[in-house]
């Protein structure tokens, strides 16, 4: 066996990497529920429009794609998986073509330090905006290349369609205009702005975009406004948040992409007349820099990061080729490889067979278990409340739209109303609680407090109707509470 790995051409081996860590998300992908953000997609799935509140539409329609073969967690999760699969590929094929007179094992190498940050082996689990994103900003490193080195029209068309889609995924996507505009300056290709072909690649990613601009002309430019809200964050710059943003980076991503990332761009940046290089700074500075200062405004999301950290691997691999003989660089990527397989063993087997010994209330996995118990039960109560008179029909309500978005998709197609102040998704998809509203409020985690009730934005009476502890292996992971409210005042 060990004499047959060893005859493994690189090519042969990454798509083991690949078909190996694909499998492992496939296992898991219907051992436990779905997270805020993967139920919140999956209702822009049941509900297709031309945008959205907080994203651009591609991932709704992916997910209304997905809808149409299941809607099990694992039939939501075989579209991430494979893009992901996409993604180790395309950045194999991309990193060869920036070296191309290194050693190919370099693409395998790229490959195996993407596989080996944990945040990246969940994007490639759960559908997020940033799992198409992945694979899209890698395709236009690939096109920038041919833009660089050819210049012919077919790379500036694929550039077009592709910012078209990135921006379809996430508004993030902005940070790809820098990183054309760096490509075309370190490679000195502004003169081919004189043709018509750049400004084609500029109509066509316009006309992608359209439905975006279509929606929010419709809804008073909700999403812009609430993106430029949502990254303003407060209002001064502190160095806590920025290494607490860093830090949880460190352990996301793990020090094989983090540490080694770092070093790898600095040793970049005094090589950067070198077309790879520069390649790959132009895709992973505007994302790092963006959300490495911003992390001092606003706590820095681990995979709000992750395509820069993917643009940086080719690089990072690069450097590791040209230094391997270097006893520490081998100690300390040997380390940071025994870390990520740690971690992602360790989360995976949690989801596959949770086992390890949390404290009542501490497993830090809780929410992704116990809601479709939770909706089923609201649901049973709302009936029941039906049954007793009143003004109007009973709902079912919840604190916030990250609450809502599991009781929303496990409850379907039962309306879920939100009662904060924040006007979002399920305003537009559910509407506002409405004066004199009534129905099952459900707490969570473990809420046994009586809601406030009398004021602006709150029930007038609510009583405690029933409980829902969830355990696993004999310990106690939430509590849902279920409240019958009645008489909602704004």
């Amino acid at each position: 066996m060990l004499n047959h790995f060893k005859r493994l051409t690189p090519s042969q081996a990454t798509l083991l990497l690949i078909a190996a860590t694909a499998l492992l998300r496939l296992l898991s992908a219907n051992s436990v529920g779905l997270s805020v953000d993967e139920a919140h997609y999956a209702l822009y799935g049941l509900h297709p429009d031309w945008s959205y509140f907080d994203h651009p539409p591609l991932i709704g329609w992916l997910q209304a794609l997905a809808l149409l073969f299941g809607d099990s967690n694992l039939a939501l999760r075989v579209l991430p998986i494979t893009l992901f699969a996409c993604t180790g590929w395309v950045l194999y094929r991309v990193t060869l073509t920036l070296f191309p007179h290194e050693t190919p094992w370099l693409g395998f190498t790229g490959v195996a330090l993407l596989y080996s940050g944990a945040m990246l082996q969940l994007v490639g689990l759960a559908m997020l905006p940033d799992t198409p994103l992945l694979l899209l900003g890698l395709l236009v490193l690939r096109v920038l290349h041919g833009i660089v080195v050819q210049g012919r029209v077919r790379w500036w068309l694929w550039l077009g369609v592709l910012l078209g889609l990135a921006a379809l995924s996430k508004y993030t996507a902005i940070t790809l205009l820098a990183t054309v505009v760096l490509a075309l300056t370190l490679g000195k290709q502004w003169r081919q702005l004189r043709s018509p072909w750049p400004w084609l690649a500029v109509l066509v990613a316009f006309v992608l975009i359209f439905p975006i601009l279509y929606w929010n002309y419709r809804h008073d430019w909700l999403s812009f406004a609430y993106q430029l809200h949502h990254g303003a964050g407060k209002p001064h710059w502190e160095w806590k948040r920025f290494l607490a943003s860093e830090g949880a980076q460190l352990l996301a991503y793990g020090p094989g992409l983090f540490v080694f990332g770092l070093i790898a761009l600095a040793a970049g940046l005094r090589r950067w007349r070198e077309r790879g290089v520069w390649l790959c700074l132009a895709l992973a500075l505007p994302v790092l820099l963006l959300f490495g200062w911003g992390g001092g405004f606003e706590m820095t999301l681990p995979h709000w990061t992750a395509l820069g950290w993917a643009g940086l691997t080719p690089l990072i691999a690069y450097w590791l080729h040209r230094h391997w003989q270097l006893r520490w660089v081998r100690i300390g990527i040997g380390s940071a490889m025994v870390y990520s397989v740690a971690v992602i063993a360790l989360i995976f087997s949690e989801f596959l067979s949770p086992w390890l010994p949390f404290n009542d209330n501490g497993n830090p996995l809780r929410d992704l278990y116990g809601w479709e118990q939770a909706a089923q039960r609201a649901g049973q109560l709302r009936a029941q409340m039906g049954a007793e008179q009143g003004e109007s029909a009973p709902l079912l309500f919840t604190g916030n739209w990250t609450y809502a978005s599991r009781l929303a998709w496990y409850a379907r197609p039962s309306t879920v109303q939100v009662t904060d102040t924040r006007y979002d998704q399920f305003d537009l998809w559910f509407g506002s609680p409405q004066n004199g509203a009534r129905g099952i409020l459900v707490l969570w985690p473990d809420q046994r407090a009586q809601p406030a009730t009398g004021g602006a934005g709150q029930f007038t009476a609510c009583e405690l109707r029933d409980s829902l502890p969830v355990s696993s292996h004999g310990h106690l992971l939430s509590t849902f509470s279920f409240y019958a409210c009645h008489g909602f005042r704004n």
